[in-house]
């Protein structure tokens, strides 16, 4: 009989110290703002506001598919998939009352890590002779420089907890292939998670095999090959609720077109220089660098807490083993863009698969840490204080160009990080000065340095946030509601418009519905990542159908509601503005609405829809062709507003499946709804399918004279196929366990079965 393993009592050990070094570093902030956990910037305005948009969704008791509130209208997978739709920690907050996740965001996040670290110590000790320095190995992972120079973006940790379970199923599928279907788990969770890190994932994965098994005979190296595609495929396939919608949504996505130019085969001597800074400093707040860039999205920081390079170096100098030359070859392509490119298919360089490094390098670190007297570890830690040191030096005294400017913006805060760094490899050499360089001290010694360093760019990414501020209007965005359906909100602050029932006229989000991203190059604003300004268009506010203000004061306005909020009063005022669908007697194509001056182009779009030559004949005879010369521009937008109001769909309703309104015009009539164009929409008259005509990324209907119903409904493109893969994929998923399960109870009394089960646990060969 197989004897039940006991537990680990290095993985519970890590469990425990992950706790508490997580517990320590933002305890101290959920404390200090009595449960209301925020950080900066992206994480306020949308990773507790969309969090909490979700929450509305999934609890209305609506089973559609769109949303109004993120942008003009999104769809609700595509829109959050990528954030939190897939995250199991997001789930747990679920289980809460609405408006409750800024309370819980902070301790989701010491889970995170707690999850994190477990799933690194997980890995890692199937390399470990001593299973304890698994659990160093493990924290390093989990409060890594890439883990706190991202803590801005809530979602990434989602990613970077549960991606050790990658490598682990590898692992023991390759060893054994009844240990396939934690390889399958593996990748349906993290394919479901997140998407777009899942790519990376794969490609590395790619990378890693290729590396870490070329040295099998080529049969078991092709049948290994066939072992990652087969579990790969069902694992996918689970997924494929999220997945498949996923796929179908960045196909006409503008961050994954391939882009290529020269310029992109090397680092300019700025960019070469915050690589290397990323490498060997902790991780710094991304809104505020300290050198070299003053900000920087990108997720550049691969800092190993109290280590940092040292013990990789040493394990370099001795090593010829295919962990050497991943790390090599790693380490090569991070110094290249052309190079770091390829784990998002040449679309985009962000720096983030370092994760993916930052665990190799924490393989190295726990190698040479639990066998010192094998490794020349005081050279490694020299080699990386003369670097360090060679590299602050440089970037502090020596003048960037001839006119003596510098790339330091916090002097303090550099240095700061310089000794922080500097500090590790000098104490492990004290260490093993003093013969004391064992797993206690550098235990304690890890924690301490893992609480300091994500503390201390924790405190710097909560600088200059009004966090009363923010709760006032979190809690006021709770309460704002749609007042009513024809309209939106003249508002683009993610905190009022997402939180609650209103709708405004965009938001910050960079998983819109792609036509909206068309609609903006009519006005010529191309962004990845953020819509127009829409008071920068005169009219375009209006064109929208923004009509309600929120106010602190009233002013001279009319109030129309009223929301108290944490002692203070938020007050929503009307100003004309077009309703969302209304009628257009003329058309135009975009290269003529475009060869317009950019301040007459919304105030035209109230008289013209958009129509390309090749969709005219769907509206032929309910348009004709807009002389922008007979149009008057001088007295503004208000001159065309009053139009649009006369000429508007009546009975206009609008929910999470789509919208419904009713016409009765003479004669047959091009109907204009400011809302984003999809293959999702299907329209329909008096039940009758009608065709919908693209009008510049909004939507466009052309319909006939008399008394007519019209109905949209919006289906999310290919989430329907990606239910039915995942139900088939589950179905086969179990099977394939229930199976392993049968063969391994048959194999129970076989002592040699027996025996080949028990080595499944014993260290991976290095």
């Amino acid at each position: 009989m197989i004897k039940k393993r006991k537990a680990d009592p290095c993985l519970i050990c890590c469990v425990f110290c992950s706790l508490i070094a997580a517990g320590m570093t933002f305890g101290y902030f959920i404390i200090q703002e009595k449960g209301f956990f925020t950080v900066v910037a992206d994480f306020n305005s949308q990773q507790l506001t969309f969090a909490t948009a979700v929450w509305n969704m999934l609890h209305s008791g609506n089973a559609g598919e769109w949303i109004w509130n993120i942008d003009l209208g999104s769809s609700f997978v595509n829109a959050f998939s990528f954030y939190n739709l897939g995250s199991p920690f997001y789930w747990i907050s679920l289980l809460f009352p609405r408006g409750s996740f800024p309370y819980l965001a902070g301790f989701l996040y010491i889970l995170k890590y707690v999850v994190a670290s477990m799933t690194a110590y997980l890995y890692l000790r199937l390399f470990a002779e001593d299973r304890r320095y698994a659990v160093i190995g493990a924290l390093l992972y989990a409060f890594s420089g890439f883990q706190t120079t991202n803590l801005e973006f809530f979602h990434f940790h989602d990613v970077t907890a549960v991606f050790p379970l990658m490598l682990l199923g590898l692992e023991l599928s390759m060893k054994d292939k009844r240990r396939r279907p934690a390889f399958v788990f593996a990748i349906f969770l993290n394919c479901l998670i997140n998407y777009f890190f899942f790519i990376q994932e794969i490609i590395f994965l790619v990378v890693y095999y290729l590396v870490r098994y070329h040295g099998l005979g080529w049969k078991e190296f092709l049948k290994g090959i066939a072992n990652c595609l087969l579990c790969g495929i069902l694992g996918v396939g689970m997924a494929s609720i999220l997945f498949i919608p996923a796929v179908l949504y960045l196909l006409g996505n503008a961050r994954s077109q391939m882009v290529m130019y020269l310029q992109n085969f090397a680092y300019d001597s700025r960019g070469l220089l915050h690589i290397l800074k990323g490498l060997l400093f902790p991780g710094e707040p991304m809104d505020s660098l300290s050198v070299l860039k003053e900000r920087n999205w990108d997720s550049t920081s691969a800092y190993l807490p109290l280590f940092g390079l040292s013990l990789v170096f040493a394990y370099l100098d001795r090593e010829k083993n295919w962990l050497r030359r991943l790390l090599l070859i790693l380490g090569v392509m991070a110094l290249s863009p052309i190079l770091e490119s390829v784990f998002l298919l040449f679309t985009q360089i962000y720096q983030r698969w370092w994760y993916m490094f930052v665990m190799m390098m924490a393989l190295a670190t726990m190698k040479v840490a639990e066998s010192p007297e094998k490794y020349r570890m005081t050279r490694g830690c020299l080699l990386y204080i003369v670097i360090l040191t060679a590299f602050y030096f440089l970037v502090r005294y020596m003048p960037w160009n001839s006119k003596g400017e510098s790339v330091v913006y916090h002097e303090l805060r550099f240095l700061f990080f310089y000794l922080i760094a500097l500090s590790g490899p000098v104490i492990l050499i004290l260490l093993k000065k003093l013969r004391r360089f064992c797993y206690r001290p550098l235990l304690g010694l890890t924690m301490v340095s893992c609480v300091l360093t994500t503390s201390i760019t924790l405190y710097c990414y909560r600088q200059g946030t009004n966090v009363e501020s923010y709760r006032q209007d979190y809690t006021a965005g709770l309460q704002m509601k749609a007042i009513s359906d024809q309209y939106r909100y003249n508002s683009t602050l993610n905190v009022f418009m997402i939180p609650g029932n209103a709708s405004g006229i965009g938001v910050f989000c960079t998983t819109i519905e792609n036509s909206s991203r068309e609609f903006d190059l009519l006005f010529g604003h191309k962004s990845t990542n953020r819509t127009i300004k829409k008071d920068d268009i005169p009219g375009l506010a209006q064109l929208l159908g923004g009509k309600y203000n929120i106010l602190e004061e009233p002013r001279d306005s009319m109030v129309v509601d009223q929301v108290s909020a944490e002692g203070k009063e938020y007050y929503i005022t009307e100003s004309d503005a077009c309703p969302i669908g209304f009628s257009v007697d003329f058309y135009l194509t975009s290269e003529e609405l475009m060869a317009l001056p950019a301040e007459q182009r919304a105030m035209t779009l109230m008289t013209a829809a958009v129509i390309e030559e090749n969709d005219l004949e769907k509206a032929s005879d309910a348009v004709s062709k807009l002389n922008p010369d007979s149009l008057d521009f001088s007295s503004g937008p208000e001159a065309f507003i009053p139009r649009t109001t006369e000429n508007a769909v009546s009975d206009f309703s609008r929910d999470s499946s789509g919208f419904a309104c009713r016409t009765n015009w003479m004669e047959n009539r091009l109907v204009y709804f400011t809302v984003p164009y999809s293959e999702g929409w299907h329209a329909s008259i008096d039940g009758e399918s009608a065709e919908i005509i693209n009008s510049g990324g909004m939507m466009a209907l052309a319909i006939p004279g008399g008394d007519h119903e019209v109905t949209f409904v919006y289906h999310t493109p290919g989430l329907r196929a990606g239910v039915a893969v995942s139900v088939i994929s589950f179905a086969l998923f179990a099977a394939v366990v229930i199976r392993n399960h049968c063969a391994w109870k048959k194999e129970e009394n076989n002592p040699a079965s027996a025996v080949k089960l028990e080595k499944i646990g014993d260290n991976g060969r290095m």
